[in-house]
Order: C-alpha cells, then structure tokens, then sequence
C-alpha cells in the first residue's frame, strides 16, 4: 500500500488506536498529530491539519472538532482521567475497524504515539516538542528550560534503552538510507523521534 495517502481521519483515528486502551490526553493527541505530519511532510493529505505555534507548542483546532465528531458515533470513545481531562480512545465496538494506511505510515504513527504515551508530564512533553523544534516555542506561555529539556531526554534514552524500547541500528540505517532517496524525489524529511 506504499505510495497511497490515507485520509485526515484515517490518520487521527489511527493515531487514537495506536495508544490502546490509555488513551489519548488533548495535548498527546495535539502532539502526536504534529510529530506524524512532521515525518511525512508533503506525503499526508492535503486537508491534513496545520499546526501553529500556540500556548504550549503546535496547535490545530480542527483535531478537537473532528475528535468530538468522531466521538458522536461508534469509533471514538472520550472518558475522563482523575483530574478531569478528556481522554480519547477506540470505543470497544470499533476495535475490529480497520484504518487504511500504509506500512511506514503506521510505523510512524505507533512510533511516535509510543515516545508521547512515554513522557511523565505534561511539561516533560512541551518541553521535549520545544526542543526538538524550536520555532514552536513562539506565542508560548509555558516556561521553557533548554537544560532541563536535554536532561530530560537523555533520561528518556537511558529508560527506553532498558526497557528495550530502542531501534535496531541496522534498521535505523536502512530507513536513513531509504529517506535519502525520498528526499531526492520529494524534498527534506527529518527523523527527530
């Protein structure tokens, strides 16, 4: 299915899919959408959302318009976490549906939603999208630590290391190998997750 583009929903509830029966906090899904988009820039739909620097990093209204529909009917399921915030998951009669996307799409997406489930806080995971990209940090209001934020990742490393969460490097290669030549035909990708 390579070389097919799966649709702005397909992507979105695949990404909610991804996280399991933990769901999915407002900003996870806020951040996981921007980090897919960012790995397949120019190969994701046209009508895929488009982040801006908000608040607390890379923000889109229409996630929450299309969660909340998608929410109405059998697909997505919305409960609330202790403090009261919404979470979202595949409701329990959707787990059988089946999203269309291709192998490398849906190896990005369970990638990067595993690395955001991973993160501690809320302020672990802004930080971190700041980091890793900078121009996010404008119109912020959160109080960004560039120390703290490389402590932070190296710990995440060093825990995903042990816990055997780490890529192969040999399969790391390929993929870089394979991205120069995407490049070549479709422009810049960067791997940062």
């Amino acid at each position: 299915m390579s070389g097919e583009v799966a649709n702005r929903e397909s992507i979105l509830i695949a990404i909610i899919a991804a996280a399991g029966d933990d769901g999915l906090g407002r900003v996870q899904l806020q951040k996981s959408a921007f980090l897919v988009g960012e790995e397949f820039q120019g190969r994701l739909p046209e009508n895929f959302y488009r982040f801006r620097p908000y608040m607390y990093g890379p923000f889109a209204q229409e996630i929450y318009a299309d969660v909340e529909r998608l929410s109405d009917g059998p697909i997505i399921e919305t409960f609330f976490g202790e403090d009261g915030r919404p979470f979202y998951r595949l409701a329990r009669d959707a787990r059988s549906w089946r999203y269309s996307l291709s192998t490398d799409l849906e190896g990005v997406v369970k990638r990067v939603v595993g690395w955001v489930s991973r993160m501690s806080s809320f302020d672990e995971l802004v930080r971190a999208i700041y980091l890793l990209y900078p121009e996010q940090r404008e119109n912020s209001v959160f109080d960004y630590s560039e120390d703290l934020a490389e402590e932070e990742s190296l710990v995440r490393s060093f825990r995903d290391m042990a816990a055997g969460r780490t890529r192969p490097v040999d399969e790391l290669i390929v993929e870089l190998q394979d991205r120069d030549s995407d490049e070549a035909q479709t422009g810049s990708i960067h791997t940062r997750v």
